[in-house]
Formats: C-alpha cells, structure tokens, sequence
C-alpha cells in the first residue's frame, strides 16, 4: 500500500489526517491527529489535516484535497462509530482502522458485549436502562444489578459520561451524567457489574498482539482525568499483578474479540482480571488515542516500534472494505 501511496503523491494526490469531530472527545482527538501528523510528516508524507466538525464540508474537503487515503484519528461518535467510514467507502478513498461494520458494532457497548457473551468470551454482567431525558430520572429504574457497578452511556469513549456507583444513592446522579454526556432523546445506558482486580489492556496491530499493559491509577477508576491529565497514573509493561499463565489467557481472549468483532489495523481491548484469574473483556476501542499518554503507542515502544515506524504501518492498512484482496 505505502508503494501505492507514494505513486499517487507524485500525481499530486494528498495523505489526510482526519482529526477533530464534533464529539466530546474532541480535544484527545486533536492531540491525536496533530501526534499523527507530526510522525508521518518525519517520514516525508506531508499529509494535510481535515477537522470533521461540520460533516456537511468533509466530501468537498477531501475531494479538494485530492485525497488518496485518509488516517483517522477520530474519536466518538461520528468518527469512531462507521459514520464517516461509510463516506469514504462511498467516495472510494482507503482508511485506516476497522471498516464500517465492526466500528459501528464496537461503538455500541451493549451489542458489543452481546457479541462476546454469544462467542462465549467472558465479559461482566450488565443491564440496559432506556432513559428518555433527565426528567425520566424522577425515580430509579428497577435493576436487578446491584451497586457496586458502573454506569456507561452506550457510545462514548475516553470514559467520557462513566460514573463508579458504590450504593443506589448514587445510582441516579451517575444515570444524569451518562445522559448528559449521550446527548438528547432517548438513550440508552449500560450499568455493568464490577470487576475487582488489575486492570489490563491490549493493543493489536495487524492481527498480532503488542505486549499487555497493566493500568493502575493512583486512585478511584481509569477514568478521563486519569488517561489526559493527572500524570499519576502507571502503566507496567510487563503487568505485574498478573501470572504469566492469565496474561497469556488475557492475549488470547483479547485476540479472539478482535476476531469475533471484525476489527482490523490497530485496535485495542480492555480488559478486568478477577481474583480468580479469569479475564473480563470490557469493550474494543477501534481508533486507540495517538497522544502522548496513550497506551497502543507504549505497547509498540515497549517492543521497539517507534512513534513514526507506528504511524506509518498505520498508513500502510488503509485500505476498502469492498476490495480487501487489494488493500
């Protein structure tokens, strides 16, 4: 594909970082995309941004620019849910990451989670809440899942809208903040049940596993401010609250989500270990964060691949669901 790429350069065709949206994730977003950008420029790409935000502009921007693959380093809705994999199906242009899918089907927790439980991967036990408004929120939905849990709307990323529910006191304040990070209307919410023990997570590239990272936040949840802003969060390559025998349990109960979900490019699974040893899988991010904090980046440095090596194997995925043998 790169050999491809650097053919189409020389027509005066562009390599795009799509970076940006209109989500609450916009801001990891940026930093991804501008990451992105600084790596493949190092390795002469000279690639142009396009911020999504108004997607009534994006066609014309990327047949403007004559577009001929597009790096997506979008997160939430609208760029991590097959939205805007559907427009460059249509327009022909290859990308990066998971096609339209498996991006849409991994952006829905909870049909996510159907698909591990009928794969017969082990994954917490949940509850879905329909919830039309805040208003609706007058007295708490009958739950047969007890506190301690927690409460996650069911198509954000970044823990953006996740609350930690330690008794039904809190349950209904955690179902307003869900709510309100969804959006209008009526929304759905997953409570799950928690899992008690390390918390691991892997990143896949190309179909193979990078090394496992144990998360251990100083305290509380893994939660946004702990991912970009506390600093006082450790991440362990190798885990080291973890024997070797679950981590290679971990790999592959993480590989065969991937598998099971159609992801492709590079993706990550979280996951709970339980004090039994058994790994709990949480849900797949297509489209990891690129910044400086994020973890697929120190997964591949901690086996020698560079920022830029990274970045550019990414470039090199792009590719159209429609024509796989040639992408």
């Amino acid at each position: 594909m790169l050999e491809q790429l650097k053919r189409a350069l020389t027509e005066g065709q562009r390599i795009a970082v799509l970076m940006g949206g209109a989500s609450p994730e916009r801001a990891v977003s940026l930093r991804s995309g501008a990451a992105l950008m600084g790596a493949l420029e190092k390795r002469g790409w000279n690639p142009v941004s396009i911020d999504p935000a108004n997607g009534r502009e994006l066609p014309e921007a990327l047949l403007k620019n004559r577009v001929a693959a597009a790096v997506l380093a979008l997160h939430g809705e609208g760029g991590e849910d097959g939205a805007i994999q559907g427009l460059l199906e249509t327009l022909g242009i290859p990308y990066t990451g998971s096609f339209v899918g498996p991006s849409a089907l991994c952006m829905n927790k909870i049909a996510s989670k159907r698909l591990f439980r009928d794969a017969g991967l082990p994954t917490p036990a949940w509850e879905e809440v329909v919830v039309d408004g805040e208003e609706s929120l007058a007295s708490l939905p009958d739950l047969a899942l007890n506190p301690p849990c927690f409460v996650k709307p069911m198509a954000t990323g970044s823990s953006v809208g996740i609350s930690r529910v330690d008794d039904r006191e809190g349950l209904k304040e955690a179902l307003r903040i869900a709510v309100r990070a969804s959006g209008s209307g009526k929304t759905r919410i997953l409570v799950e049940e928690e899992i008690i023990g390390p918390e691991l997570t892997l990143a896949i590239l190309d179909d193979r596993p990078l090394p496992l990272i144990e998360i251990r936040p100083a305290a509380g949840f893994f939660d946004y401010n702990a991912k970009y802003a506390s600093g006082e969060t450790r991440y362990l390559i190798p885990p080291e609250s973890v024997d070797p025998a679950t981590l290679e349990r971990a790999t592959r109960i993480g590989l065969e989500a991937g598998r099971v979900a159609g992801c492709r490019g590079l993706y990550r699974v979280d996951l709970m270990v339980d004090g039994d040893g058994t790994p709990w899988v949480l849900e797949i991010n297509t489209l990891p964060g690129m910044t400086a904090t994020s973890l697929a980046p120190k997964a591949a440095a901690a086996i020698g691949i560079s920022f830029e090596d990274l970045a550019e194997r990414i470039l090199a995925g792009a590719g159209l669901e429609r024509c796989r043998a040639s992408s």
